[in-house]
């Protein structure tokens, strides 16, 4: 079925479906090559999900313990008594925003992958793929990429912005057997422009009260960007 489904794709619809599961293909691989990396990747991925599918029942039948039977919420006391478990035996990666210039991740890793990457000798580590994105008719197009190793013992990260107005994403990959397992990709989040877009006697009546509520005035920063102040000081 898996086999059947790639046939039917175009050799570019099969890079850009490699390129998006982390799979690293020369631009002379062929098409045979490129549909038996994706239905191993891809048969890979379904066995670890059926492997761990019991266990990720277990782990929701306890968050929705928060509730009791009768549909009332547990009391101070029970949820006092109640310890939510560290990980939810799913591999998944979220993105946030803190400001325009720093962005905050953290991903869980299945106890079944975490254990595969442990026992291998031929794994190379783990590490998060940014992606600097845009949107074209619905498809997601990848401008800019860098990378950040991490270790398998940790779960969050803080990470420095390049570049604003403009979107990212993040994939939580491993390297293993030589080759890159895409294992989580994150939401996409818009990053806006790190300062305002004009200076304060440029100013409407309506963004000069904006300005004054927001309090920018009263941070000892330059609120118009680095530009503009070179711009003034020349």
């Amino acid at each position: 079925m898996i086999r059947r489904r790639l046939e039917e794709l175009s050799l570019q619809a099969l890079f850009t479906l490699a390129n998006q599961n982390g799979l690293e293909l020369g631009p002379d691989t062929d098409r045979f090559s490129v549909i038996e990396e994706l239905t191993e990747l891809i048969s890979e991925n379904q066995e670890d999900r059926e492997r761990n599918n019991s266990v990720t029942v277990r782990i929701q039948q306890k968050k929705f313990a928060l509730i009791n039977d009768d549909d009332t919420p547990l009391t101070g006391e029970q949820l006092d008594r109640f310890e939510l478990p560290p990980e939810y035996e799913t591999n998944r990666i979220t993105l946030l925003l803190r400001d325009p210039h720093w962005a905050f991740t953290y991903w869980d890793l299945n106890s079944g992958k975490r254990r595969e990457y442990s026992e291998s000798t031929r794994f190379d580590g783990l590490f998060l793929r940014i992606l600097e994105v845009e949107s074209e008719n619905e498809e997601i197009v990848i401008r800019d990429s860098f990378e950040i190793p991490v270790q398998l013992s940790d779960s969050s990260w803080y990470i420095h912005i390049p570049r604003q107005k403009t979107s990212y994403r993040i994939q939580l990959v491993g390297r293993n057997n030589h080759r890159r397992e895409l294992l989580a990709v994150s939401n996409r989040i818009y990053v806006p422009r790190a300062s305002l877009p004009m200076p304060v006697e440029s100013m409407t009546p309506e963004q000069m009260g904006l300005y004054e509520l927001c309090g920018m005035e009263y941070l000892e920063v330059n609120p118009f960007g680095s530009d503009l102040s070179l711009k003034e000081q020349e």
